[in-house]
């Protein structure tokens, strides 16, 4: 076990920020920065920090958002003008470098990316115009930058954050007639909303998804302050519910003490989930809850089986 300095690149010695890492951890992706800009870039063992450059126009600052699985390819944002306020998402990968993927309406001028597919081949985030509209978007390289749109109603704002690995379910938020919710959108259903918990103001945004887009998991009844929201889980089958609710009564965790505000991420097979909340001491703490699998089932590949026998005679002969 080893901590690791990714450190930073040349001209952006200031300070380094890691914002994603690939499914097998062999590459990660963030940003460098010095006193006026960022550049994005990608790490691996092998290669160390590789700066990603920037897209023609504008100041030099690019920051990376996501990395795919594969490690492949790096989503993010760059070609921003300080000036006049604008930017514009990319993708990046060994074989194009960075290519900007434009906007969804010809009058904005700001769009991120925030998230890919597995493989690196479908790209979500949001295209807007600052102080006015703002839509969610799926980028495929057969279709472009195409908008999800938004629900009638409010303010005319969504934004893609997570996807499925294969890119065909995604989560965020939009803003519908009653407030500002969740949405898991497919190509078929188009834009669905999830709701909200009841409480404080009618707010909800899906952060994490699983492989199979059936769980999805975020913050709601958010009333715009740090300790005015509750981590959600919302599934197929039960809808959207209070995360912490869920743990005590279903799961018997015993959480006296805490507030689980967020909760920004969940594994692929729904075991696991991460956020953020207010401990005990009253101070803010990142949590990752494990809610189990099949004891039976050790290598976890989703059946119980001699090869389950195996896996753990190997694993003990090993060691640590």
């Amino acid at each position: 076990m080893r901590l690791v300095r990714l450190g930073t690149l040349p001209g952006f010695e200031d300070s380094s920020f890691a914002t994603g890492i690939s499914a097998s951890g062999a590459a990660v992706c963030g940003y460098s920065s010095n006193a006026t800009a960022n550049q994005a870039f990608r790490w691996t063992a092998d290669g160390g920090m590789v700066g990603l450059g920037d897209l023609p126009g504008g100041d030099e600052s690019s920051a990376a958002n996501f990395i795919s699985g594969d490690g492949t390819t790096v989503v993010g944002s760059g070609d921003q003008n300080f000036a006049n306020n604008t930017l514009q998402a990319f993708r990046w990968t060994e074989a194009t470098g960075m290519v900007g993927l434009g906007y969804t309406q010809g009058h904005h001028d700001w769009s991120e990316a925030w998230t890919a597919s597995a493989d690196g081949s479908v790209v979500s985030g949001i295209s807007l115009k600052i102080g006015s509209d703002g839509e969610a978007f799926v980028w495929t390289q057969s279709t472009g930058i195409v908008g999800l749109g938004d629900l009638p109603g409010n303010d005319n704002y969504s934004v893609g954050l997570d996807m499925t690995p294969t890119g065909s379910v995604i989560t965020g938020g939009c803003s519908p007639a009653s407030g500002y919710e969740a949405f898991r959108w497919t190509q078929a259903g188009g834009m669905v909303p999830l709701g909200d918990l009841p409480g404080n103001d009618h707010y909800s945004s899906g952060y994490g998804i699983t492989d199979d887009g059936n769980t999805i998991v975020g913050v709601a009844d958010w009333d715009g302050g740090f300790g005015g929201a509750h981590a959600f889980i919302w599934d197929t089958t039960h809808g959207m519910r209070n995360l912490q609710t869920v743990l005590e009564t279903e799961y018997g965790l015993d959480l006296t003490g805490w507030t689980l505000l967020y909760a920004n991420d969940i594994s692929g097979d729904g075991r696991y989930i991460t956020g953020q909340g207010i401990n005990p001491d009253g101070n803010s703490e990142a949590w990752l809850v494990d809610l189990g699998g099949c004891p039976g089932d050790f290598n976890e590949d989703g059946n119980v089986n001699t090869l389950d026998v195996l896996d753990f005679l190997n694993a003990w002969v090993a060691g640590c």
